[in-house]
């Protein structure tokens, strides 16, 4: 399966790629589980950006802790390294959320996104026509992700939003 597809049905959102392979962990006595992240660099096809770009993370300190009934939260810190592969220019970015999974009552999961996060989309796949997108926001976040995985709904309430494709793309 190429990377385009396997990120795709994923849901294509970093953090939810990143942190997607985590089931919700057996509480023992309903304690908390508290787990390491790990954040492997990736490359990010040309069908996004117009460019492929590399992303790398000099720093991951965050963790995962899941709850009894499913819950997950994300904490801790994360950075990111956005370099475009056709010219070379870099950009330094803080990722670190907080992010939360909810498990819902028909099989879906709502992730939120309450800090800085980094958030990329193929074409069409918030539907027919829509753009890739690479973004930082800043701010909530809401994602509705259904019950195989793929990302159903984006709504982006309060939160600013930075275009990182434009800003890789500049001079």
């Amino acid at each position: 399966m190429q990377a385009r597809q396997m990120l795709s049905r994923l849901g294509a959102v970093f953090v939810a790629a990143m942190v997607a392979a985590l089931a919700p962990a057996p509480a023992a006595a309903d304690q908390p589980v508290r787990e390491g992240l790990p954040a492997a660099p990736l490359t990010l096809d040309a069908s996004i950006c117009g460019f492929a770009v590399d992303v790398a993370f000099p720093t991951n300190k965050e963790f995962s802790t899941t709850f009894a009934n499913g819950k997950q939260i994300i904490t801790g810190a994360l950075t990111a390294t956005l370099t475009n592969e056709s010219s070379g220019k870099s950009i330094g970015i803080n990722i670190s959320g907080p992010g939360s999974f909810v498990p819902n009552g028909d099989g879906t999961t709502t992730f939120t996104l309450s800090g800085r996060s980094l958030i990329f989309l193929f074409p069409n796949q918030l539907g027919p026509g829509t753009p890739g997108r690479l973004i930082l926001t800043s701010g909530p976040v809401v994602f509705l992700i259904d019950q195989n995985g793929n990302l159903s709904n984006l709504r982006i309430t309060s939160a600013s939003v930075q275009d990182m494709c434009a800003a890789l793309a500049g001079s």
